[in-house]
């Protein structure tokens, strides 16, 4: 009795520890198919410290595409480092915000470079997942970008008596006039983009730059993600801006047009061939040479307004809004 008792228990035993063993197996299973719900996500924060971010939590969250719809002859570029922001006192985001806002751009079913900063690697490669192919992840810090090297002299030049004075951005407290690195990052979107001109991964000749932060989380983006992009290929040789106002308003104006408020050409989109690319890069590098040694500083919308003024042939301009880059460049 005694020892039939036991085999019994044993045998139970076996049973419960031979279920349990494939319960686990199916959960490890589960947690590691990046199609399934995946509760929580590791984001690390401006300290390097891991947080949990429980709104990312669904499929499209990390980037699980279905069979390849988009257009895959021209190529997207967009960026994203942590520059502090969330610690501002003025227009403050944070680092979690831009990977939302960010997460809507990586969604493109397109060919897609992206440089990010060490910290915002893993959920760039999560939420690609299923478009390796037709994506490029160069990982930099900020302290990488060719600018960094001004960022001493920039802060000098923002603290400058002659700078100061009668500066509007200062006035107002707006961040491309007292932060350095916000210039720096903005800036160097030419240097993403030419660099990727140079280095081609997926062998295209137009180029698209779209802000990581592109839209701030509205809902603009095209249907199913799927860009089909009109009124862009046929201008090649020109980069086109979307025009929110009249910038030959500004003409006469080119010698203050670092202490206005301006936004006549929106920096968050450009697009054009390679080659025109490649000149609006080297022009941009020239002005920014220009500014160490005159103690000028502006972000990237003031360098781009300048940029037209020099060579107004470059350009092709459109008129729209912030928002308006898939209302005026989509096929839908």
């Amino acid at each position: 009795m005694g020892a039939t008792r036991c085999s019994k228990v044993t045998g139970f035993n076996t049973f419960v520890i031979a279920l349990l063993l494939s319960l686990t197996f199916i959960v490890i299973s589960w947690l590691q198919d990046p199609r399934t719900l995946v509760p929580l996500v590791r984001v690390l924060d401006n300290k390097n410290r891991f947080l949990t971010t429980g709104s990312l939590n669904t499929t499209e969250d990390f980037g699980v595409f279905g069979p390849e719809k988009g257009l895959y002859n021209f190529t997207v570029v967009t960026g994203l480092m942590d520059i502090g922001r969330g610690s501002w006192s003025h227009q403050s985001r944070t680092y979690d915000q831009y990977l939302s806002y960010l997460r809507q751009v990586l969604r493109l079913d397109v060919n897609l470079v992206v440089y990010v900063d060490r910290k915002g690697q893993d959920f760039v490669e999560k939420t690609r997942h299923g478009r390796e192919r037709h994506t490029k992840i160069i990982v930099m810090e900020l302290v990488d970008l060719p600018y960094y090297r001004y960022k001493d002299r920039i802060a000098e030049i923002m603290n400058s008596t002659e700078y100061k004075t009668d500066n509007v951005l200062v006035q107002y407290h707006l961040c491309e006039s007292y932060i350095p690195e916000y210039d720096i990052i903005t800036l160097s979107k030419m240097y993403f983009i030419n660099r990727t001109v140079w280095e081609n991964p997926f062998q295209t000749s137009y180029f698209v730059w779209l802000d990581g932060g592109y839209s701030h989380g509205k809902d603009i983006y095209p249907k199913n993600s799927v860009w089909i992009p009109k009124g862009l290929f046929e201008y090649s040789d020109k980069v086109t801006f979307i025009e929110r106002e009249p910038v030959k308003d500004y003409e006469n104006k080119t010698d203050r047009l670092h202490k206005m408020t301006t936004g006549s050409l929106m920096g968050g989109f450009f697009a054009g061939g390679g080659q025109v690319l490649k000149e609006l890069s080297q022009m941009q590098v020239e002005l920014m040479n220009e500014w160490m040694k005159k103690g000028i500083i502006d972000d990237d919308q003031g360098a781009f307004m300048l940029l037209y003024f020099r060579k107004p042939s470059l350009f092709h301009l459109v008129k729209g809004e912030w928002n308006d880059v898939f209302k005026l460049f989509n096929v839908d």
